[in-house]
């Protein structure tokens, strides 16, 4: 029993969803050297660390499944060699140091003596725990392997298989290993949601449709200014699926990734202490309109939820106009913020024409007309003097 997990682009159109697009691959075969590697590692450990570094390192001519059990092989016999090492020494030298206090006359020391007196230490002699926020200290986040139930908002981590394995098609995974942010690493977790409204499993495709709309809603209160995103960061998703909604399973897990597969180095978290006032409450403002851009349809889809996207963006553009209008702008930005307002009023026209067009000719000219006339030079201009991203 696993999570599926579907992908989204943030900065472009949506994958296909469900029927708009290729069907999901055929289930993979299980590698038999990576069951094998793990089987051994309970029985066998030498032999289940050769299979499970051989499942990992040769060449895949066909796509398999199995890579977690490879790795678990390797962990397992890994923390047993390490347990051999470090058990088998200590008793060994435990054992030498009796016989030789045995054999040699002498009292116990006195109590300090050897010691630093100034050292610190509790009354009953035991030093305090090691501070947990010091370098190479327990706050250093060591490789983990984690149930996926158990990501939490903040971490970052290596999927099972790769969040480029399975594209729009999904996967089922059970566990993941959680990294420490600060270095490269394949996903972030932004955000979380509890999906309600259903008295039984809705489909995979609804899931898709609740966490697309939910977690984008997520990110502006983790990134702060989605502006700062890299281009090639996508929106991935962990949800429930059949089995797990049977099992109690309601979260929605929202993650960022590498639309290529590709490693992510450091948070993508923003720090409100780095942001003045007039900032943060411009980011307020104008980050929905932003989500609503990331959820435009492809141009292959029903043009009937083209249109359906076209009217939301009238209203968002509608509702950011007048939020815009309704708030006091510092001097320096006040005439560039009512030339915005104008901007996106004027916009409005062709939105809204998107939304009635009879066909997909007829709304795609509408949008792109709507979009060169949103005022996107003058967005810049604002952002440069208010000292935030322009994209660049």
């Amino acid at each position: 029993m696993g999570r599926a997990r579907p992908a989204v682009r943030p900065h472009a159109p949506p994958l296909p969803r469900g029927g708009g697009g290729p069907p999901p691959p055929p289930p993979q075969p299980f590698s038999g050297l990576a069951v094998w590697s793990f089987v051994a590692s309970l029985l066998l450990f030498p032999l289940g660390l050769v299979l499970g570094v051989l499942a990992l390192t040769r060449p895949r001519t066909r796509p398999e499944r199995g890579r977690a059990l490879a790795v678990g092989a390797v962990m397992i016999a890994a923390a047993q060699v390490l347990v051999l090492a470090v058990v088998v020494p200590t008793v060994v030298m435990d054992g030498d140091d009796r016989g030789r206090g045995s054999s040699e006359a002498g009292s116990a020391p006195e109590q300090g003596e050897g010691e630093d007196p100034d050292a610190p230490g509790a009354p009953d002699g035991s030093r305090p725990p090691e501070d947990p926020e010091a370098p190479g200290g327990p706050g250093d986040e060591e490789p983990t392997s984690i149930s996926v139930y158990d990501i939490e908002v903040g971490d970052c981590f290596d999927s099972g298989v790769g969040l480029d394995e399975f594209g729009s098609g999904g996967a089922e995974e059970m566990s993941v290993t959680r990294l420490a942010c600060d270095g490269p690493h394949e996903a972030e977790a932004y955000g979380s949601t509890q999906v309600e409204g259903y008295d039984s499993f809705p489909g995979d495709d609804e899931m898709y449709a609740v966490a697309l709309s939910e977690c984008n809603a997520l990110v502006q209160g983790y990134v702060l200014d989605t502006w700062t995103l890299p281009l090639d960061v996508s929106l991935f998703y962990y949800h429930p699926g059949a089995e797990s909604w049977g099992a109690g399973d309601r979260e929605i897990i929202c993650l960022f990734g590498e639309a290529g597969g590709g490693s992510l180095d450091g948070t993508l978290r923003g720090d409100t202490a780095e942001l003045d006032a007039g900032q943060l409450l411009y980011l307020e403002v104008t980050t929905p309109l932003e989500v609503m851009i990331w959820e435009e349809p492809l141009p292959e889809e029903d043009i009937a939820l083209r249109r359906e996207w076209a009217g939301r963006m009238a209203e968002s553009i509608e509702r950011e106009a007048a939020a815009l209008e309704a708030e006091a702008w510092p001097e320096e930005i006040a005439g560039l913020v009512t030339e915005l307002v104008a901007a996106r009023r004027t916009s409005l026209e062709d939105w809204n024409a998107a939304a009635g067009a009879a066909g997909s000719a007829d709304f795609d000219q509408r949008i792109e007309a709507g979009y060169a006339g949103m005022g996107i030079d003058v967005e810049i201009e604002i952002r440069e003097i208010l000292g935030l991203s322009t994209g660049e």
